[in-house]
């Protein structure tokens, strides 16, 4: 659906808080076409800051415009009272709350490209001793894709209501080669350099803790780059291409992923190698995110969301006699 503009406040150098079709107290109908401009009538909105953190949601209050509505901006509390942090900074008062599920009732949806949290923050009117809070819900996007590079050679309800919408960073992804099957010591930056038939121990993370790593493809090439044509796959469509010298360890399970690779000449060439992977994120609440694998048979288990390939090298063949 496209944006459509409205008046919203936005902190410089942040990700600006948008309001979208159905979003708050507004003059458009439902029917009408989504290209025209709809104005934001309520005034909370339009003095209401949203900025979507790699780590936490802010949503900023201005003081004097709250209190001049009969609202005291001090006495907001979200989906889970008393689990915000609070603070007042000049003439805004700031609400935050982790970026992760069920943080203070954060509320969680994801489509194909994106990972969506959604709360609300529940307002009070000034000196009344019980009164009917007025909600303000909002929501941050993260894009599901990322392009992260290893630095190494080689249940309540929340109301789907209108509110205050924002973007955030892409997710992070990390990919690092080990010496030990433990995946405990990794190699440092730098050159790696490794004889013929050596195991590869890799580990891949991501920073979210809400979805599951899944290992989509990992292979080799004697490029940097992750579309070259000519590929040595060591998992392929989830699964290993080759059990005798493929092992998935850990895919699907949580935000880490595992898999150990015995490292042989491609072509007979003692060439340069890249290690390139594909991955995707998986909600776990939604999907059953471990791949079923058997006899190098994929059976399509869950309906995740693509990353950017991942992509470490080169690795040097040791060509010392043994």
């Amino acid at each position: 659906m496209p944006e459509i503009p409205a008046k919203s406040a936005a902190k410089k150098g942040s990700k600006k808080a948008v309001a979208k079709t159905g979003f708050g107290v507004h003059n458009c109908g439902h029917n009408e076409d989504a290209s025209i401009v709809c104005e934001v009538l309520h005034p909370l909105f339009e003095t209401t800051q949203l900025i979507c953190g790699r780590e936490k949601l802010q949503i900023g209050l201005n003081l004097a415009a709250i209190t001049s509505m009969g609202l005291n901006p001090h006495s907001g509390n979200l989906a889970v009272g008393n689990c915000s942090w609070v603070r007042a900074h000049g003439d805004v008062v700031w609400y935050e709350v982790e970026a992760r599920v069920g943080a203070c009732g954060n509320k969680l949806r994801t489509n194909r490209t994106h990972v969506i949290y959604s709360n609300s923050l529940f307002i009070y009117p000034t000196n009344v001793s019980f009164a009917r809070p007025t909600s303000l819900p909002f929501s941050c996007a993260y894009p599901r894709n990322t392009d992260t590079s290893l630095d190494v050679a080689i249940r309540p309800i929340l109301p789907t209501a209108p509110g205050l919408s924002g973007s955030g960073t892409k997710a992070r992804a990390t990919m690092t080669l080990f010496r030990n099957s433990n995946f405990t010591e990794p190699y440092r930056s730098g050159s790696v350099i490794l004889p013929v038939g050596s195991p590869l121990y890799v580990g891949i993370s991501v920073v979210d803790p809400s979805f599951a790593v899944v290992l989509e493809d990992c292979y080799a090439t004697h490029s940097s780059n992750p579309v070259d044509p000519t590929r040595y796959y060591f998992i392929q469509n989830k699964c290993p291409t080759d059990p005798r010298q493929v092992a998935l360890v850990e895919s699907g399970s949580s935000r880490q992923a595992r898999f150990s690779a015995l490292l042989f000449l491609r072509q007979g060439e003692y060439r340069d190698i890249y290690l390139h992977c594909s991955l995707s994120l998986c909600d776990q609440m939604s999907s059953h995110c471990v791949p079923y694998c058997r006899r190098r048979t994929y059976r399509s288990v869950s309906s995740s969301a693509p990353l950017k390939p991942l992509t470490f090298g080169p690795i040097t063949w040791d060509k010392s006699p043994k």
